[in-house]
């Protein structure tokens, strides 16, 4: 007949091995000495074969005892480290976690919500790359990280992706006449110099409809792929810029002040996901994180 073996019986069997008596085993599993000789009684019959010689009041291991310990001890190590991995995995507490992320994350937004996900999970390590959208897909297309966050496009055989989008802000120098609206519009930046994204980039080129809609005119000074280089250009004067209002919450005290921008205009991005491998626990747990942090930032 075949035989299922019970786990219990097997440590107690171990525990018995190893403390050298029933007693010592009952304290290394914190049982009672009743429940161990019941253990170590239905292994036997189970078994078919004696493992312990009983001597008045000891027990002597059989040579059969020897030989099953040496393949009980491995099976028992393997499951303790698939008891510890399952742990692990459940608390998202263990595990090295690789995210590839434009500029406008990378530099400020990422680094603070990190900074409290790994202080919440100590055996996590992770690795933060900054590129640009189109090298954060490539990447993510080869499966070399386990998180990427791009603006650009990408190849849905080989990535997943969640669409996200953040609400722009209008960025001005300080003293700016606009600096004491409460809300700007296409209508009061009509024809004042803007620094902005390449005149061939999606945003750009949907601002420019967006203030055709409303009669006004969009007039390009400087143009610059980051949020924070518009910044910079907008501190020392150059124009106006409408920037992600995660990069604008960085940038509050470097000579520039933000002001809500009407009609609602965002920057669209994506999160993407390796598409020939299941989302890590790590990574599920950091995302929840990312999109309480970002919605903040949705308008």
């Amino acid at each position: 007949m075949d035989t299922m073996l019970n786990i219990r019986q097997l440590r107690a069997f171990a525990a018995v091995m190893l403390a050298g008596s029933v007693t010592g085993a009952a304290t290394r599993l914190r049982i009672s000495q009743p429940a161990i000789s019941a253990l170590i009684a239905g292994l036997e019959r189970d078994l078919g074969f004696n493992l312990f010689v009983r001597d008045r009041n000891r027990l002597q291991a059989t040579s059969e005892a020897a030989l099953f310990y040496r393949s009980v001890s491995a099976v028992l190590e393997r499951l303790d480290g698939l008891e510890r991995l399952a742990t692990d995995i459940r608390h998202a507490d263990e595990g090295t976690l690789r995210i590839a992320a434009l500029p406008m994350l990378a530099l400020e937004f990422l680094p603070k919500v990190a900074a409290g996900f790994l202080a919440r999970h100590p055996n996590v390590r992770m690795i933060l790359q900054a590129h640009s959208s189109p090298t954060v897909a490539s990447l993510m297309a080869m499966q070399q990280f386990d998180l990427g966050f791009s603006e650009s496009a990408y190849d849905e055989g080989w990535i997943n992706a969640q669409r996200l989008r953040v609400r722009c802000v209008c960025v001005l120098p300080v003293g700016h006449p606009l600096a004491s609206r409460a809300v700007v519009t296409p209508a009061d930046l009509d024809d004042l110099p803007i620094v902005t994204a390449p005149a061939d980039h999606a945003r750009t080129r949907h601002l420019a409809e967006v203030f055709q809609a409303c009669g006004a005119r969009l007039n390009i000074r400087v143009e610059t792929p980051l949020f924070a280089s518009m910044c910079a250009f907008v501190s020392q004067g150059a124009g106006y810029a409408l920037v992600d209002a995660i990069t604008a919450g960085g940038a509050h005290g470097a000579g520039l002040v933000t002001r809500p921008f009407e009609p609602p205009f965002y920057n669209d991005f994506a999160v993407l996901y390796p598409a020939s491998k299941p989302v890590s626990r790590i990574a599920d747990a950091f995302m929840l994180e990312v999109m309480a942090a970002l919605a903040e930032f949705a308008g």
